[in-house]
């Protein structure tokens, strides 16, 4: 599948569940394609399709063909619709946060403990709460390898409401990539 045709598709599939404008303000171009597997479930994440909490509860193996292999990237990976679709109070719940990925080296960059910003947690929306939504956000990190400023990830309150937007603006992160997939309850 070519960029331009991979352009089209996820931003029509954003647009449709409402991640655009929700998590993302507007249509992106991404400069690679990001592929998300869970590996013990042999299930992929595919522009919106439907994965169980069991299914994605064990840390993904994630894909990208880095477009510039000197440069670093972050990936993340949220639930705007916590705890509820109908009362998004506590969203977008943080999931997992991967900084300093090398372009280099992406798979090995993925399980170094100093690049887990944030342990994954998999999903676990409420029981008849809705269908979530769970994206996986891929930036490149405009300023090489950085220090990222610590994040509290213990604690189920240190997740909630986590403010994407500034954690973008506060790291000058360039949005690369996305995938997502939904999770009904």
């Amino acid at each position: 599948m070519s960029i331009i045709t991979a352009d089209i598709n996820i931003n029509s599939s954003l647009e449709k569940v409402g991640l655009i404008p929700d998590v993302i303000t507007s249509a992106i171009s991404p400069s690679t394609l990001l592929k998300i597997n869970y590996s013990k479930s042999n299930k992929d994440v595919a522009l919106g399709n439907n994965l169980t909490p069991q299914e994605a509860n064990e840390v993904p193996n994630v894909f990208f063909v880095a477009p510039d292999e000197s440069a670093f990237y972050t990936l993340v990976m949220t639930d705007p619709d916590a705890p509820s679709v109908q009362d998004k109070k506590f969203g977008p719940w943080r999931h997992w946060v991967v900084t300093n990925i090398s372009g280099s080296d992406v798979s090995n960059s993925l399980i170094e403990a100093d690049n887990q910003h944030t342990p994954y947690i998999g999903p676990g929306p409420g029981e008849n709460s809705g269908t979530h939504r769970y994206i996986f956000l891929l930036y490149q990190q405009s300023n090489g390898k950085q220090k990222f400023k610590a994040m509290e990830h213990d604690q189920r309150e240190q997740r909630r409401k986590f403010d994407i937007r500034s954690f973008e603006k506060e790291n000058q992160l360039q949005l690369a990539s996305v995938n997502f997939f939904c999770c009904p309850t």
